[in-house]
């Protein structure tokens, strides 16, 4: 029941974090800070893809609907996450995880992996996101600039978010 109840509790922080960052920081029109795929990575492994996919539906609807954008397309990139987040963390967990829970006060995962894990992740969010936001409006050079600067932003604000705030209630 506790455990649970630290999920509810993430899943609440991250999404007023995301609401905050969706109407308080528009920093530049091809910069989006996304938190809320933090979510869906940091749900325990043993947790089923389907509940995943649910929890990512949720959680981007929730964010579409209570901040200006489009309706439905975060919760259709952080579905995409949920739907494939066990097949990216299957074989990095391979070697380094002997358990079934990722447990990030542990540091189960080692520095590089843990950044490897939220490059991929992000990218399994932007690439779509990015591609249905400016379908046809823009030119790929600009599509794939767009992608490269969310990722690498975005993962570093996961990274120190996942680091020095997130670690200690997760």
């Amino acid at each position: 029941m506790m455990e649970s109840l630290k999920y509810i509790y993430g899943f609440i922080v991250i999404l007023v974090l995301q609401l905050l960052c969706s109407e308080f920081i528009n920093l530049w029109p091809m910069l989006y800070i996304a938190v809320i795929p933090l979510m869906i990575i940091l749900l325990p492994f043993s947790v089923s893809t389907y509940v995943l996919m649910i929890c990512g539906f949720a959680m981007g609807l929730l964010t579409d609907a209570l901040s200006d954008g489009v309706l439905g397309l975060n919760a259709a990139c952080c579905t995409l996450l949920g739907a494939c987040k066990n097949m990216i963390t299957k074989p990095m967990r391979k070697y380094d995880v002997q358990t079934d829970q990722f447990d990030m006060d542990s540091g189960e995962f080692r520095k590089g992996k843990l950044i490897l894990l939220l490059i991929i992740c992000y990218l399994v969010f932007f690439i779509p996101y990015v591609l249905i936001d400016g379908a046809g409006v823009s030119g790929i050079l600009y599509i794939v600039a767009r992608i490269a600067v969310n990722v690498v932003v975005n993962v570093i604000i996961a990274y120190l978010l996942i680091r020095l705030w997130i670690r200690r209630f997760f």
